[in-house]
């Protein structure tokens, strides 16, 4: 594993961006993945006042100073606005989730991180590198099959 995905898989503070309190939301499955592994979740939406009664910050800009990790679970278009607002924060370090389809990869996102210093982890879930089961298995088909890219193999 490179060391971007286990140095974010280190910290225990993570921000998820897109998490809600519906219950088909993507982004509350994963905080509540991440709290049942013992990390200290802050979901970032400026539409929730709370999820599962965590309280929900409006942007990433409110986050805590200790808060240098972020994972975003948000179309595209919204990566780019998240990413923009994380540019002179405490983020270190972005996921840009991704199951199936684009998720919320975005190219120009991507270098923006690039640019000013955010380490970026684009196209996986996290759970495929720190989960048990069916996400565990996801990582190894991709691996066998060639979908890991060079940049995220040990």
């Amino acid at each position: 594993m490179k060391k971007v995905i286990q140095e974010f898989l280190d910290g225990k503070k993570v921000a998820i961006a897109g998490a809600s309190n519906k219950d088909d939301n993507f982004g509350k499955s994963l905080m509540k993945e991440f709290v049942k592994l013992g990390y200290t979740v802050y979901p970032v939406n400026p539409r929730c006042d709370e999820v599962d009664g965590t309280p929900c910050l409006a942007t990433v800009k409110d986050l805590p100073a200790e808060v240098e990790n972020l994972i975003l679970v948000v179309p595209p278009s919204l990566t780019d606005e998240i990413v923009d607002q994380s540019v002179g924060t405490s983020i270190r370090r972005v996921w840009m989730h991704r199951s199936l389809g684009r998720g919320a990869v975005s190219e120009d996102a991507i270098e923006v991180c690039r640019k000013h210093g955010i380490e970026v982890v684009h196209g996986f879930c996290p759970m495929m590198f720190y989960g048990k089961g069916m996400h565990k298995f996801h990582l190894w088909i991709r691996e066998t099959f060639g979908k890991v890219p060079a940049e995220y193999r040990a």
